[in-house]
């Protein structure tokens, strides 16, 4: 059974690529003066990456990573198989690559990386630090296989009191040269406040500034062209190139990282291309004052429109229960100019509510939203210990029948009488119907495959499964989760520890296999 459940999990190519950009041993630091009137610097640790790949192939996988400078040279390799490294992937088994331990990466490297396979893979890219007063954080997303041509939109981008956010930008292309510029939306406005360059630039007359193959752009909270208390969206838009590089056909990525001033709040997101707007997304993770093993939360949303300077029309549904496990049902629709923060913490039109509603002081549940226009939305969770997370809403594409999580734990290296890093996911289906789940955990222990449980998992819209109840993994483990529904389903997943004090949680996004 196990053999047929993988013959059904493979895609039909065996050759894929990722293009994304990574931080590693990346050292950001600068004077931290609050006193200032504009108050846009921040002091940041050192900070590194690590990349999760996961062959879901019918055969062992060679990896190669080819890292790349700011300018788009290369300065270094990894791979598997490396002697006394590690052996070439079995089919189902990841592996963790950590640019920390890369020798051949110098101490203040910020760059790219660009991964291939001769096998089908799905990836993820964390980063984490340790700040100077011991705590942790960490932040990540999965990685989509392959590259967007033309526009990207970035709906959650603050320079704050509260938070400052890191842009990203590569050019993916490993021939020919793109011309991108940043457009900055405050929330709420339909023309943008700024944009990046202003000007147009040596190579690219029509607007935009030129980046080489592979090269990287970095934004952050000192280059960015607002004021301090931005908090918005960044639509990045790509031009036609001096030498007739059509905008369309510029293959470029995104990464946004977000940092709490004052706590020790991590999150990244990647960026959406606009193949990945949609008239119909859901929210699997929407909640207010939720409470999960060790953390407790509130979310917020924003939506960003795809035509950002026309009002879009969006029909919102909240649905959940309450702290007494009564159903909630909410149904509300909103007017988004560029683009609207729903935040569930506040109560009325700032929680995207009618006036005379609120959600009641504990409510889990999930969102589905339909509007004239596609959008992209971004779920920030918010925690009072200030740790923070955030994940892409899923669009109708996303919605599989066969996803994959990377990574996944139960109780990974356990110190005393902590038990290290744990996961649990969520499954949704995708109209709130009634699915049946088969969740197969794949790793070194259990190449062939896992069960979570005798035959299938009944669904009833949504399901939370949390890895440290599934008595047959062992403790210590770490490996990863393909889920298989007879009914298109998104799914969400949060990594946390208890080891760490700061902000030691993670949600990312499943990857389709469809």
């Amino acid at each position: 059974m196990v053999d047929a459940l993988r013959s059904l999990l493979m895609p039909k190519n065996y050759r894929m690529i990722v293009l994304f950009v990574i931080f590693s041993i990346l050292l950001f630091g600068s004077d931290s003066n609050f006193s200032r009137l504009n108050a846009e610097t921040m002091l940041l640790p050192v900070e590194n990456s690590w990349i999760r790949i996961q062959n879901v192939g019918t055969d062992p996988a060679e990896i190669e990573i080819q890292f790349y400078e700011d300018d788009g040279n290369v300065v270094a390799n990894d791979k598997c198989p490396e002697k006394a490294k590690c052996t070439a992937l079995q089919p189902g088994v990841g592996w963790s690559f950590f640019q920390q331990t890369l020798d051949d990466l110098n101490p203040g490297y910020q760059g790219s990386a660009f991964v291939t396979s001769d096998q089908p893979f799905v990836a993820m890219l964390a980063r984490d630090s340790f700040l100077d007063n011991g705590r942790f954080q960490i932040g990540g997303d999965s990685l989509y296989l392959g590259s967007s041509g033309g526009n990207l939109y970035l709906p959650l981008v603050q320079n704050t009191a509260d938070f400052v956010s890191r842009i990203a930008v590569q050019n993916s292309s490993d021939l020919r040269a793109a011309c991108v510029q940043l457009i900055f939306y405050e929330d709420g406005m339909l023309s943008p406040v700024a944009v990046e360059p202003l000007e147009p630039t040596s190579g690219c007359t029509l607007g935009g500034v030129r980046l080489e193959s592979r090269a990287t752009m970095f934004v952050d909270e000192e280059t960015m062209p607002v004021r301090f208390g931005f908090d918005g969206s960044v639509v990045v838009k790509t031009y036609r190139t001096d030498e007739g590089i059509a905008a369309g056909s510029q293959v470029i990525s995104a990464m946004v990282d977000s940092r709490s001033r004052n706590d020790a709040g991590l999150a990244s997101y990647r960026g959406f291309g606009e193949y990945e707007m949609s008239n119909t997304l859901v929210l699997p993770l929407v909640d207010r004052n939720a409470k999960e093993r060790y953390s407790q939360w509130s979310t917020r949303f924003r939506i960003l429109s795809s035509i950002p300077n026309v009002p879009n029309e969006v029909t919102l549904l909240f649905d959940g229960t309450n702290g007494n496990g009564e159903h909630v049902e909410i149904e509300h629709t909103v007017n988004v100019l560029g683009s609207l923060t729903c935040d569930q913490r506040l109560t009325g039109e700032a929680a995207c509510l009618p006036s005379d509603f609120d959600l009641p002081p504990t409510f889990l549940g999930t969102v589905r939203m339909d509007s004239t226009n596609p959008v992209a939305v971004v779920v920030q969770r918010i925690s009072p210990d200030g740790s923070i997370a955030d994940y892409r809403g899923f669009s109708a594409e996303e919605a599989s029948r066969q996803v994959v999580l990377p990574v996944v734990n139960k109780n990974f290296g356990p110190w005393g009488d902590r038990v290290g890093w744990n996961s649990w996911f969520r499954v949704q289906t995708f109209d709130d119907s009634v699915a049946h789940v088969t969740i197969i955990y794949y790793s070194k222990e259990f190449p062939s495959g896992l069960f979570h449980t005798i035959g299938s998992v009944r669904v009833n819209g949504h399901k939370t499964f949390r890895q440290w109840e599934v008595l047959p993994l062992p403790d210590g483990w770490v490996g990863s989760a393909v889920i298989i529904a007879d009914r298109p389903i998104v799914v969400l997943a949060n990594l946390e520890s208890d080891v760490f004090e700061g902000d030691p949680v993670m949600l990312y996004n499943a990857i389709t296999l469809d």
